[in-house]
């Protein structure tokens, strides 16, 4: 699954409707936008549904499922790990969900090690541009401005799981492949910042470059975990190693959590 298809954190929808199909299509779902925006100040589960009901056709008609990280946004979703979830189940429902919580963690993984590297590596007087690279990274993916210790307690709270607080071992299980997630992005990022770099043009071109390979790497990962939980397979291990299997061990420890709801 592509990146270009996948958004901001869902499953991803098809952009090969007719020209009847996306003008209806469109004309449909942004009637119901308001009807979502009033739903902002209720429960997270019925923003979930209401959001998913008005932005789900218009992502399929116009191919903008790639826009709804600016539409949360612009509807005022919390960008923390629940934003994460509200934006992939938009896009996917509960294996959407699942995607866009764990890309929100890795996000969240990158931004931090990169953060820690921009302050070690970059040389001072180009550190202000690069913070401001990484900041416009992590507001492009949901979730990956909040801590990851935020996150983890929000996933424990049981605010993703109807309120009913994930057993000890699940959590645990999350905690244990976030910490391999992280400790990889911190090699990566570390690599990228270390250099003679002759400009901050320079600094930020080799952070941006890798923030986004590793992005992209985890997303592909989640998408198959994500798809895997759509067709009503179990979630184990493919055999990846490196980053990509810690990328998969999380959104399959994530996909157990969410899945015992």
């Amino acid at each position: 699954m592509s990146d270009g298809s996948d958004g901001a954190g869902g499953v991803g929808g098809s952009s090969g409707s007719s020209g009847s199909n996306g003008t209806s299509g469109t004309g449909s779902a942004a009637d119901s936008l308001g009807a979502a925006a009033d739903a902002l100040g209720g429960m997270a589960e019925s923003l979930g549904a209401a959001i998913g009901e008005a932005l789900g056709g218009l992502a399929d008609a116009t191919g903008l499922a790639g826009a709804l990280g600016d539409l949360a946004d612009a509807l005022g979703i919390d960008q923390g790990i629940l934003g994460a979830a509200v934006v992939g189940f938009a896009t996917g429902g509960l294996p959407g969900a699942i995607m866009g919580v764990a890309n929100g963690l890795v996000g969240g993984s990158l931004t931090e090690a990169a953060r820690d590297a921009i302050s070690t590596n970059v040389p001072a007087g180009f550190q202000q541009a690069a913070n401001l690279a990484l900041d416009a990274f992590a507001g492009r993916v949901p979730g990956a401005g909040m801590s990851l210790q935020s996150a983890v307690d929000a996933l424990a709270s049981g605010a993703l799981t109807n309120g009913r607080a994930p057993g000890i071992g699940d959590i645990g299980a999350v905690a244990r492949s976030l910490s391999e997630v992280a400790s990889a992005a911190r090699s990566a990022l570390d690599s990228a910042t270390r250099g003679d770099f002759a400009s901050a043009a320079d600094a930020v071109g080799a952070l941006e470059g890798s923030l986004q390979s590793q992005l992209a790497t985890a997303r592909d990962v989640t998408a198959a975990v994500a798809g895997a939980v759509a067709n009503g397979h179990g979630v184990h291990p493919s055999g990846r190693s490196g980053f990509e299997g810690r990328v998969e061990q999380l959104a399959i420890d994530t996909a157990r959590v969410l899945l015992n709801r």
